[in-house]
């Protein structure tokens, strides 16, 4: 299978053949260069200028098994979220190609993670780290399958300007969201207080004066917040009220105007957008109704097609992990 990116200048690609699949696709800075990046996250919508992904493996039911195995919580998400383990990988790199030139096309740059093998969920590389203004925080997930990730981005660590360490309790990057002010915190499956705990010290050690927001659910089986909760545009959020408990959901309705989406936008991922800029969002094709609201306020919603991806339950913000946002 080949996949192209289209009006690229040839010294400007890299070629390989991945998984049996062979991909072109746009040389970046952790394949050619060792420059520093100069870590900056003010926010989840300021423009985006790096950001980190990494191609999709095969699902190798062995491996999840001899890395950490079955456990609660995951049978909680399993049971709650109906996913489905077994996505054609190959599609889901075609549409992360898509996605990854719409991103180049707008003038951001693409990071590549490199591949562990055996590893289904490295394609989401939001959860093992996430950066606050200017620190890049290596993440600290529960499960030991999804620890093995981080090797895939030992590149990126030796790079950022910044780096800090969470090293007690458990706390992925698809809990963490970023607004102007505060870092709301979703305390899901694979969050604990623990993990909030050492990220409140950590900042605080580093001097970063952010209110840090936990965030609490109605029920079990939520895998991270940014699947009933997310910021498209400043000021607004995506959000399925039945998720949280009442104090959780009145603090969000008291700091955004919150956009409702339904049960079955909730299930199809259409809360996990992401902001390219201010102004500018890529969503699901199948989200017009919410597409047209944020038109309504000025947002430029760009859809396209990212089913295959979100058959695990994660979308376009669960597989980017921003550098610099300006």
């Amino acid at each position: 299978m080949l996949f192209t990116l289209k009006n690229t200048k040839s010294e400007n690609l890299h070629s390989c053949n991945y998984r049996g699949a062979h991909i072109v696709f746009i040389k970046t800075m952790n394949q050619t260069d060792n420059n520093t990046i100069n870590i900056h996250i003010p926010s989840e919508t300021a423009t985006l200028k790096i950001v980190v992904t990494c191609f999709a493996n095969p699902i190798v039911l062995r491996s999840i098994l001899q890395n950490g195995g079955i456990d609660i919580p995951l049978l909680h998400q399993l049971w709650y979220n109906k996913f489905n383990f077994f996505y054609d990988y190959k599609k889901v790199i075609a549409q992360q190609l898509a996605f990854i030139e719409l991103m180049q096309s707008n003038g951001i740059e693409v990071l590549h993670a490199e591949p562990v093998i055996g590893c289904a969920t490295q394609h989401y590389t939001r959860d093992i780290g996430f950066a606050i203004d200017h620190i890049f925080f290596r993440a600290n997930p529960r499960r030991p399958y999804r620890q093995r990730e981080l090797a895939g981005i030992k590149n990126i660590f030796t790079r950022v300007s910044n780096l800090a360490t969470l090293d007690s309790g458990s706390i992925e990057g698809g809990d963490v969201i970023v607004d102007e002010k505060n870092i709301i915190v979703g305390l899901s499956e694979e969050t604990n207080r623990s993990g909030i705990n050492c990220l409140c010290d950590k900042l605080a050690e580093l001097g970063i004066a952010r209110e840090v927001v936990p965030i609490e659910f109605s029920h079990r089986g939520i895998i991270h917040l940014d699947t009933k909760f997310n910021i498209p545009a400043q000021g607004l959020g995506f959000i399925h009220p039945k998720s949280f408990k009442p104090a959780s959901l009145k603090w969000l309705e008291n700091n955004f105007d919150l956009i409702e989406a339904t049960d079955q936008e909730t299930r199809q991922l259409e809360i996990n957008t992401f902001a390219l800029s201010p102004k500018k969002v890529v969503m699901r094709e199948s989200s017009e109704r919410l597409a047209s609201i944020l038109a309504g306020k000025g947002i430029e919603p760009v859809l396209i097609d990212y089913s295959e991806v979100t058959k695990l339950p994660g979308s376009f913000r669960c597989t980017t992990l921003p550098l610099v946002r300006c």
